[in-house]
């Protein structure tokens, strides 16, 4: 299983910096968290070549519309349409949608809700087949989403897509929230899975919390999953989505993620 990282936890925001330091923290790649729309995809590219790293999604970080006049379908498929594209100029296998409930805002009901969030999987679906990139959705924690936060309701969601070419990210964080049996979860997802994503009960590295992250590792085993993996930690006092604020506070989430990608290679 490739290891990598969700890049927003790192707080880097120069793209040569970036790269630099995901392959001194020893990992394959990185789901790209920045805003795509401040960045050149060219160089984003070459600085991903440059270090030997993968690109494995772009997993926008900043998804909300700019003001709420701007949350409609059509602005949703529109900056999800440039999401993909940005994708394909990098080489990146997946964009995740996740952030895609932010853009329901205006919506009444949460039958209307449903109905814009199919509209627009289904639309962007067919524009990702196009370009050849495949889509993938998160189960976040009620926290972050009022839908999609377990593994069955993103299964029960994309069935009535039907043909579609969307995949399911687990996160060990989030399912502690959210999953009666974080276990099951994994098994129910099975050959849709995609991505699982690691921290521990606290948002901190393996070990910090109470996830038994060897029957995960095993029930992944178990499934035929192959990764990639990807590290989503923070410092636990900056829990849940803060990064570091000063030079010893990086060094410590640094340390912690060398840690537990070296604890996660060991377990078997």
């Amino acid at each position: 299983m490739e290891l990598g990282i969700c890049s927003w936890t790192l707080g880097i925001k120069p793209i040569e910096q970036l790269m630099f330091t995901v392959k001194e923290l020893g990992l394959d790649g990185l789901h790209f968290c920045e805003d795509f729309r401040k960045h050149e995809s060219k160089v984003v590219k070459e600085a991903a070549k440059r270090y030997g790293l993968t690109i494995f999604a772009i997993d926008p970080h900043d998804c909300f519309p700019q003001q709420t006049s701007e949350a409609t379908l059509a602005g949703a498929i529109n900056f999800y349409s440039g999401v993909i594209d940005f994708a394909v100029n990098v080489n990146a296998t997946w964009v995740t949608l996740q952030g895609l409930t932010n853009w329901t805002q205006n919506c009444k009901s949460e039958i209307e809700k449903n109905n814009f969030l199919t509209e627009a999987y289904k639309k962007l679906d067919s524009y990702a087949k196009l370009k050849k990139v495949k889509l993938a959705v998160k189960a976040v924690n009620r926290y972050e989403s009022s839908m999609m936060n377990t593994a069955l309701e993103c299964l029960n969601f994309l069935q009535q897509l039907k043909n579609h070419n969307i995949g399911i990210i687990l996160d060990s964080f989030h399912m502690n929230i959210e999953e009666f049996d974080a276990v099951r979860a994994i098994r129910e997802v099975n050959n849709d899975l995609v991505s699982y994503q690691i921290s521990d009960s606290n948002r901190g590295g393996i070990g910090s919390g109470h996830i038994d992250f060897i029957q995960h590792y095993q029930t992944l085993k178990e499934i035929g999953f192959e990764g990639p993996v990807i590290i989503e930690i923070v410092l636990p006092h900056l829990a849940p989505n803060s990064t570091p604020r000063n030079l010893k506070e990086r060094q410590q989430l640094e340390n912690e993620i060398k840690r537990s990608a070296s604890v996660w290679k060991e377990i078997h």
